[in-house]
């Protein structure tokens, strides 16, 4: 499988399943509001890098789940129930969705890259989330579990996570008066994504 197909996707997947605001993404908007960007990116930096080790992780535990089917089948139907209830919840938060506050508590380390690193690591949700991602890829075609492609979608990922939050240093500023309103339709674009997902593979399962 070509290279460029696993960047492509990584990058992607990794930048929509970030790109809502949440604690990462806010305690960078408010280390560039109430320090600067270089503090912010340097959070970023230790964040990433983390993202990296559990995409590689769900990745290499959904090679392993692959390769036994009968294992894989179960843990796909449980992926489109996943699905299924991730864009109820999408849709539901972007019918609630309210203007966040920064309400994020910036600890006093002096190391933000420790800090990026320590926060990043309570995400519990990655590694599931890229493990589950990426069967639905393969079960499609659009990606296999070689070890190049895990490494090259990995890497995809932590760029396209790491883009999401420059963005957020760079522009929360000009942009913090509008974020009600980018959330609401973000919420409605990952709930679209969520649930095309969720139908395509309920169509693949019963049609087969």
């Amino acid at each position: 499988m070509s290279i460029i197909l696993p960047f492509i996707l990584g990058f992607l997947i990794a930048a929509v399943g970030i790109i809502a605001p949440g604690m990462l993404n806010m305690t960078i908007a408010k280390l560039s509001i109430t320090e600067n960007k270089k503090q912010a990116l340097l959070f970023a930096y230790g964040a990433v890098l983390v993202v990296l080790i559990q995409c590689f992780t769900g990745l290499y535990f959904a090679k392993f789940l692959d390769s036994h089917p009968v294992i894989s089948e179960n843990l796909k139907k449980f992926g489109v129930v996943i699905f299924i209830l991730l864009t109820i919840a999408f849709l539901y938060a972007g019918l609630k969705a309210k203007k966040p506050q920064v309400e994020v508590e910036i600890k006093d380390k002096k190391n933000r890259l420790i800090y990026g690193v320590t926060l990043s690591s309570l995400n519990m949700f990655a590694i599931p989330y890229y493990a589950f991602v990426s069967l639905t890829l393969a079960s499609k075609n659009v990606f296999d579990f070689s070890l190049l492609s895990i490494i090259i979608f990995s890497i995809a990922a932590a760029l396209g996570t790491y883009f999401i939050f420059y963005l957020y240093a760079i522009l929360f500023k000009k942009v913090e008066h509008k974020v009600g309103f980018i959330t609401n339709n973000i919420n409605f674009l990952i709930a679209a994504v969520t649930g095309i997902v969720a139908i395509s593979s309920l169509y693949k399962m019963f049609s087969t």
